[in-house]
């Protein structure tokens, strides 16, 4: 855990933790580098004009959150440039001696379609084949409150866990859960999507330090030219250490791509979990079957005419009404949901086409709206 203290911002002060189970604990190591990371984001987007840390710090790192600094300033024009300092100095980080490889995964798709293609394209003796995946709790808006983890949360958390496990089992790699209080710290949903999310993520990896030489960050799915944003493909990079090189994996595909992928694959039919988790889907359920994400990834399932074959959700069908209902905040997400479009031609599902059309269309002048009225 590290201390959060402002020294600009009127907020007060907080404990930014990490906390693991059983053999995962033997993993972690309590790095700096790791803190700092989780840290900047909330640092740049309240205003503070530094950001201190009370240790030592890996001077790749330092040059890295000062180029995340340059990027998210290019992109949103309110936020300023930080100082990073470290008390003791930037001391170079060294890799271990051994090559390992790990990933994040939390069974959604872009994480399920990471090792799908790692165990394709490697042998599990390999140094980039993924021996571990980490897994997080605490990076979803309702699974910490004031109080501290939310106890349903925390359940549905556990039970995802059960499953990843069989699937570790299967597959041959080590499940490491991780808790972290960092997303209640204070970033509100559009500030996560625009600088805490990849750092939020990231973070949590560094505290193994030692063990891996690597972890694979997976790319939204946005394609090769995706929108400004936390997750962005030339973020995930600067939040590498000496130790520990953050890669970026999947940037050239779009999601319908990734979930071909996992179709293809008896546990990506089973375990896909795109699922938001707005609410938790009762009677174990994987997935709710009607948020955004989950309705996305059941279009482009019709279009691959393998929704029925998809154990994962239990809807065999997606209806015109849903997609009226899907909210959509800002383009990007526009932008994804058109993506299951030519696949849906190709089977003649011409009214969900149509459905999908007039949902982005009527996003699309609410959106020319709002500028009219400002201007």
């Amino acid at each position: 855990s590290m201390d959060l203290v402002w020294e600009d911002s009127a907020r007060p002060p907080r404990t930014l933790y990490f906390s693991a189970d059983g053999d995962a604990c033997d993993l972690f190591s309590p790095a700096p580098d790791a803190f700092a990371i989780a840290s900047f984001p909330l640092a740049l987007w309240f205003g503070e004009k530094r950001l201190l840390i009370d240790d030592t710090l890996c001077p790749r790192l330092h040059y890295g959150l000062q180029a995340v600094n340059g990027i998210f300033a290019g992109w949103y024009k309110q936020l300023g440039e930080i100082t990073i300092e470290a008390s003791g100095g930037f001391i170079p980080r060294r890799p271990p001696a051994t090559g390992r490889t790990a990933s994040l995964l939390s069974g959604g798709v872009d994480g399920l379609s990471v090792l799908r293609r790692n165990r394709l394209d490697y042998p599990l003796d390999h140094p980039s084949s993924i021996s571990a995946c980490i897994t997080l709790f605490g990076i979803n808006t309702y699974d910490v409150d004031e109080h501290g983890p939310v106890p349903e949360r925390l359940a549905a958390f556990s039970n995802v866990v059960q499953r990843l496990s069989e699937l570790a089992e299967r597959e041959r790699f080590q499940l490491i859960p991780v808790r972290t209080n960092v997303r209640s710290l204070g970033l509100n949903y559009d500030a996560w999507i625009r600088v805490g999310f990849g750092a939020g993520h990231i973070a949590a990896t560094q505290l193994f330090q030692g063990r891996f030489h690597q972890v694979l960050f997976a790319s939204d799915g946005d394609g090769p030219n995706p929108t400004p944003g936390a997750g962005h493909p030339l973020v995930a990079p600067h939040l590498s250490t000496d130790a520990l090189v953050i890669q970026g994996l999947q940037d050239e595909i779009r999601r319908p791509e990734k979930i071909k992928l996992l179709v293809d694959w008896e546990p990506g039919r089973l375990l896909m979990q795109p699922c938001h988790y707005v609410d938790i889907p009762a009677d174990d359920r994987i997935n709710c079957g009607h948020c955004e994400k989950c309705i996305r990834t059941m279009l482009t399932l019709i279009g691959l005419n393998r929704l029925q074959d998809v154990d994962a959700f239990v809807e065999k069908d997606v209806t015109s009404e849903m997609i009226r209902n899907i909210p959509i905040s800002k383009q990007n997400k526009a932008d994804l949901l058109m993506q299951s479009i030519p696949l849906l031609e190709a089977v003649g599902r011409n009214d969900l086409v149509k459905a999908i059309r007039l949902r982005v269309r009527r996003f699309q002048l609410k959106t020319w709206s709002r500028r009219l009225r400002l201007r």
